[in-house]
């Protein structure tokens, strides 16, 4: 990740295009929830969306899409979790459109705690 220090008059997702800056046009950091990586800068929508991507590229080959769901859904909410562990189930569950049950299970299965 680049540091903090560098900036830009616009950042833009690689992966979506969306786009981030200041209306004045003045140079700005990297906005909070996005992050650097080689192929360029990735937004949340696009780190959650990856998140779940790389979880089902784990599943076998002979998942069921049911099966494939639930890994995509188990990788976002270890995603959230991981990202902003002092948040409370039930908010991370929100961001997740999910249960704060599957955000505690996560937060065991990764050994973090609330």
């Amino acid at each position: 990740m680049r540091p903090r220090e560098v900036t830009a008059r616009k950042w833009t997702c690689c992966r979506c295009d969306m786009s981030a800056g200041r209306i004045d046009g003045n140079r700005t950091p990297l906005p909070q929830n996005w992050t650097c990586m080689a192929e360029g800068e990735l937004c949340l929508a696009c780190r959650r969306e990856r998140a779940g991507e790389e979880a089902q590229e784990a599943a076998p080959s002979d998942s069921t899409p049911s099966t494939r769901n639930k890994l995509r859904r188990a990788g976002l909410i270890e995603f959230e979790v991981r990202r902003t562990p002092d948040r409370p189930d039930n908010v991370i569950a929100r961001a997740c459109r999910s249960s704060a049950s599957a955000v505690a299970a996560a937060r065991d299965r990764l050994e973090l705690p609330l």
